[in-house]
């Protein structure tokens, strides 16, 4: 299995709402690779949360313009 295959299938697990210490338990993989994963799922969601709020902001901007 590739290194990007086994991250992908890491986040998947983080996704699903597996927690970071059931994704590190349950990995039969290098330590550095669970990390990355993790760090990589951390990463992802931060900029989704991200651009949730822009979205939302430019929202009740156009609302307000509405008025």
């Amino acid at each position: 299995m590739t290194e990007r295959t086994l991250t992908t299938q890491l986040k998947q697990l983080l996704k699903r709402g597996y927690s970071e210490m059931d994704v590190r338990n349950l990995a039969m993989a290098p330590k550095n690779i669970v990390d990355q994963a993790i760090a990589e799922f951390h990463a992802e969601e931060r900029i989704h949360e991200k651009t949730i709020q822009i979205q939302h902001n430019q929202a009740n901007f156009a609302m307000r313009l509405g008025n």
